[in-house]
């Protein structure tokens, strides 16, 4: 397996280490449960009562954050803790290709959030007739676009240059050397043009929804008099602020490496990429601030968990409770009435089942 100058760019700090590790562990844990209760409270309990498309872009959304959080996230945290990698070359193709699959496929959707919600505030009718159905195929096309606009590199990268990757120690991720001299010469130019393109459409499509959102937003709640509802809204634009925020200073190191030419140390790249790791474990959190049904409904299923376990620490290791029948013959008064009728009542039930 290659590597690069561990010497040069390698983790020197063990405070540096065991805060990434630290870090590590916080986005994995909330990434895998919280977007596996996304993905359980969406499609059998459907409880975030928001537009149904919407939904379903949140659905394919957690899907991502998990394929990251399993082959970015845990492989990058192993490397940081052994500080090398220990998962094979194979594991080292997957984790590269996966993660640029995963992280354009959820800035586009991330796109498509807004761009919904844009429809659904300005022709509120029309959006209210569409499906969670059409949400999906929205989704599945979008997959499509991303595959096909992925293939030339993938294509590249396992039949001209799969030789060339390697493991670096200034993101402690794996990566392929892409001006290789056995890379084609147009990958050299289709492989850094296809990713500005991406990121700039995709930030300008964001800026400009968001702010004709925050207009129409504005606008309806001043027509309607301030009862409309915000909490999609507020969620659509919370999932775009922490976009931007976790991308922004990736964005500003790779933008001054490439224009001033300043050779970042990787302490700075190490610390660009696990910020990026923000936007993989925040949805969860976002939903439970803004999505007040999604927050209903944690409170109810926690409250049933500490129920039950605190029935089950109450009772364990004792004998079952076991409940003496009342003596009826014993009482007096309207009770001694009352349970002479009863008996007599079960005594002519029992005479009728014989002859039935």
């Amino acid at each position: 397996m290659l590597t690069d100058n561990k010497t040069l760019s390698g983790i020197k700090s063990d405070t540096e280490r065991s805060f990434l590790v630290l870090w590590g562990l916080i986005v994995l844990i909330s990434s895998v449960i919280g977007d596996t209760i996304i993905l359980i409270a969406t499609c059998r309990y459907r409880v975030i009562n928001l537009h149904k498309i919407i939904v379903a872009i949140i659905q394919h959304m957690a899907f991502c954050d998990l394929v990251q959080s399993t082959f970015r996230v845990f492989p990058v945290l192993t490397a940081t803790i052994a500080d090398k990698w220990i998962l094979g070359e194979f594991i080292c193709h997957v984790q590269d290709n996966l993660m640029m699959v995963s992280a354009g496929f959820t800035m586009i959707l991330t796109c498509a959030l807004t761009a919904v919600k844009l429809i659904h505030l300005k022709f509120p009718l029309i959006a209210r007739t569409w499906s969670k159905n059409r949400g999906h195929v929205i989704c599945v096309a979008l997959w499509f676009f991303v595959a096909v606009g992925y293939s030339p590199v993938f294509i590249v990268k396992i039949f001209y240059i799969r030789h060339t990757a390697y493991f670096s120690y200034a993101t402690y991720e794996c990566t392929y050397l892409h001006q290789s001299p056995l890379a084609p010469s147009w990958y050299k130019v289709y492989y850094p043009v296809s990713i500005a393109v991406i990121h700039f459409l995709s930030y300008t499509i964001l800026v400009v929804t968001s702010i004709l959102i925050l207009l129409l937003a504005n606008k309806v709640r001043s027509r309607i008099g301030g009862r409309v509802r915000l909490e999609g809204t507020i969620t659509v634009l919370v999932t775009v602020a922490i976009q931007f925020l976790s991308y922004l200073p990736l964005g500003l190191v790779f933008i001054t490496w490439m224009t001033m030419g300043i050779q970042h140390s990787g302490k700075v790249w190490r610390a660009v990429t696990f910020v990026l790791y923000l936007n993989i474990m925040a949805n969860f959190y976002i939903y439970c601030i803004t999505a007040r049904s999604f927050r209903e409904f944690l409170k109810s299923r926690i409250s049933q968990v500490l129920v039950f376990l605190r029935l089950t620490s109450a009772t364990e290791g004792k004998p079952p409770i076991r409940v003496r029948p009342p003596d009826l013959s014993r009482t007096s008064g309207d009770h001694v009435v009352w349970s002479n009728v009863i008996q007599n009542h079960v005594k002519r039930l029992s005479k009728e089942q014989q002859y039935t």
